[in-house]
């Protein structure tokens, strides 16, 4: 069980809701809504669901119509019980009342190796904050388009130049070809993928692409909180292939 302190004081960022992800990717009620039109559920997975804010609020709005997942890399970042606390104290889930739908799965790892999840599984892929933090990031958005559909939709948030940090390390993705810089924005185009300005920062929004990210090898990744502990964020290296 968390500590009720530990609980509080990661409330606001592990239980950020629908409304800050639409501040950060434009809302998924829209993208879900379009998709049961021609089907009858819809699967969806949040990276870095934290306590599940997001994926109850799904849960409530739509029922069974949505099957409904996250990924944490820890089990103290969020599970079952903390979503259900969670839950009760929005008002998404009624206390002491049986649970008339299943509460949304939670898997947990390293998304540097790997997503647990076959080819094709998801119509939706959304994360908010998390990218921050990913290692491999081209390795973790290589995850993604793997698992999504063919006509599957990820909305990642995710600033090319985040802007909390130091200069040197504001560009949390470096494309190196022939000792010159390829923007992220560049490199994403040739592969029908972009940053788009949101209410907050921008985010990366793409489908199915399983050649992103093939020609590229990652030389380092730095954990920027180990040079400062006021710096947020994984910054990634990578040469690309002649």
């Amino acid at each position: 069980m968390i500590r009720e302190g530990r609980y509080r004081a990661k409330l606001p960022f592990r239980g950020r809701g629908h409304a800050d992800l639409g501040n950060r990717v434009g809302g998924v009620f829209a993208d879900i809504d379009e998709r049961l039109r021609g089907r009858q559920v819809v699967r969806v997975l949040e990276l870095g669901c934290g306590y599940g804010t997001v994926l109850l609020e799904l849960r409530q709005r739509y029922g069974p119509r949505v099957e409904l997942h996250g990924v944490n890399r820890r089990f103290e970042d969020g599970n079952a019980e903390i979503m259900l606390r969670n839950g009760v104290e929005r008002g998404l889930i009624p206390p002491d009342a049986p649970l008339a739908d299943p509460l949304p799965t939670i898997a947990y790892g390293d998304l540097a190796h790997g997503l647990p999840f076959a080819d094709g599984t998801f119509d939706i892929v959304y994360s908010q904050v998390a990218w921050l933090y990913f290692p491999d990031k081209i390795g973790v958005l290589r995850e993604v388009s793997r698992v999504l559909r063919e006509d599957g939709l990820a909305k990642i948030d995710a600033d090319e130049l985040h802007p909390n940090l130091p200069p040197e390390y504001q560009r949390l993705v470096e494309i190196w070809q022939d000792g010159r810089l390829v923007p992220f924005g560049d490199y994403l185009r040739r592969y029908g993928m972009a940053l788009v300005p949101a209410a907050e920062g921008e985010y990366l929004r793409f489908g199915k692409s399983l050649q992103f990210g093939a020609d590229l090898r990652l030389v380092f990744q730095v954990d920027l909180a180990e040079i400062h502990g006021h710096w947020d964020g994984v910054k990634c290296v990578y040469r690309m292939a002649p």
